[in-house]
């Protein structure tokens, strides 16, 4: 199947998430992740993706349909035996997420199961599951998925979703990058071989085909090499040209999902520029979807209220964390609630 390409975005705790996973569970999760995402915006896939919610118990699933295509790298892979491999696999696996609040696990699927004659894959995912790929509340990454469904290591896939859009520099120890990748245990005291088995032929890749990629440093504890320092390189050459158009299109006017009143609004009672309004055109349109205008100026209004009330100092800041919240809660009242 032809990967049509969008930006997608993935929650920081999938992208700092401790897993080893292959390249082709990779390439299920990103399916799932823009399964997700054009639910939460009120759009509709290919017609042989589905997403069905039901009951079991006191536990509330959901069942995904893919055409068995939906996980290839292009249409010229045949690769259906790892494809199958994958869905096992995945159905075993979880991922690890801690920050300094919590600790948890979580597995990822259950119940793959293939139609042959339709060449369908379907699998279900628990509440949990649905809610921590959602849970944009620690921040979350933004990345075409046609690139990260394209790629042919599993570390490129994972640099490039930590480093895109990144502008700023970022230090990671190098047992950080071992949980992360799920690789504790492997390159004991050679982290000369972390980064030559790794970090190497993950930046090779991303430098011959990614929008992003980087260039590093090592840090040096006395003289062994304890972390390392990614500075980020944007790659416009490697841009999807029509995503690009897209961005262009949106930049040159807010009003394609920003209403003229609400767009008014937000500049002369929150002092919002059109950058400002520009960088936040998501958070915007995945509420309009939701909220008919009026309904989106009131909760606007209340919020402007609330400010007052409760002596908020920055706005926006105050604002985007309650549109945010909002988003989160239409979604779990219209999906993940009876």
């Amino acid at each position: 199947m032809k990967i049509n390409n969008k930006e997608v975005l993935q929650s920081y705790i999938l992208t700092t998430a401790k897993y080893d996973y292959s390249v082709y569970e990779k390439r299920i999760l990103y399916r799932i992740i823009e399964q997700l995402q054009s639910l939460i915006e009120g759009k509709e896939l290919n017609m042989r993706y589905s997403l069905r919610e039901y009951q079991h118990g006191n536990k509330k699933l959901f069942e995904f349909i893919f055409p068995f295509s939906a996980f290839k790298k292009n249409e010229e892979d045949k690769n259906h035996a790892q494809i199958k491999k994958a869905l096992l696999s995945l159905e075993k696996k979880g991922f690890e997420y801690e920050d300094d609040r919590v600790w948890k696990t979580i597995n990822i699927l259950y119940f793959p199961e293939l139609e042959k004659y339709k060449e369908d894959v379907q699998f279900t995912l628990r509440e949990e599951i649905v809610e921590a790929f959602l849970d944009f509340s620690k921040g979350f990454k933004k990345y075409e998925l046609k690139t990260a469904m394209e790629f042919e290591s599993v570390y490129s896939m994972r640099f490039y979703e930590l480093l895109s859009n990144q502008k700023k520099p970022i230090n990671y120890s190098i047992d950080d990058l071992k949980e992360i990748f799920g690789l504790i245990g492997k390159y004991k005291n050679r982290p000369s071989g972390f980064i030559e088995k790794v970090v190497e032929p993950a930046k090779i890749e991303l430098d011959k085909c990614s929008p992003y990629t980087f260039y590093y440093e090592r840090i040096k504890t006395g003289r062994k090499i304890t972390g390392i320092r990614f500075i980020p390189i944007h790659q416009p050459q490697f841009e999807d040209e029509s995503l690009k158009k897209q961005k262009a299109m949106k930049q040159m006017s807010n009003r394609w999902f920003i209403p003229k009143n609400i767009e008014d609004y937000l500049k002369y009672n929150y002092e919002f520029t059109d950058k400002e309004l520009n960088n936040n055109l998501s958070l915007f349109e995945s509420l309009y979807n939701h909220l008919s205008e009026e309904e989106l100026l009131d909760f606007l209004v209340e919020l402007k209220a609330q400010s007052v009330i409760y002596e908020i100092k920055n706005l926006k800041a105050y604002l985007i964390g309650s549109l945010k919240n909002k988003s989160e809660q239409i979604f779990e009242e219209k999906y993940l609630k009876k």
